[in-house]
């Protein structure tokens, strides 16, 4: 067996790396909006649903919010960081209900 698959059959490289990960972005939330890391780093993924993603759910998926979830998410994460950006955006997603006239205005605050 090669030193690389011994290496992969073990947990603890793979579990100190995720901790690791953890670890700097939570260090990295700390810091000012602006100088985010990972701000810049979830800002491009949601740049790249927007691209490639958004015309394959536009067939099944309509929004009902004006801006839609999308760009709400990118607003609150450059306004108040990833952390709390993603709690404002995960709060979004979940409030979105039939109920909800289409083009709603829930601007972020």
């Amino acid at each position: 067996m090669s030193a690389l698959r011994r290496l992969g059959a073990r947990p603890e490289p793979y579990l100190a790396a995720l901790a690791l990960m953890f670890v700097l972005t939570a260090v990295d939330a700390a810091r000012p909006p602006q100088a985010q890391i990972t701000s810049g780093l979830y800002v491009g993924a949601v740049h790249a649903y927007q691209r490639f993603g958004r015309p394959v759910s536009n067939r099944y998926i309509r929004c009902r919010y004006s801006p839609t979830c999308s760009e709400y998410s990118i607003q609150a994460v450059r306004k108040y960081g990833v952390a709390r950006g993603l709690v404002m955006t995960v709060r979004r997603l979940a409030s979105c209900r039939t109920s909800v006239k289409p083009g709603t205005l829930d601007p972020v605050v």
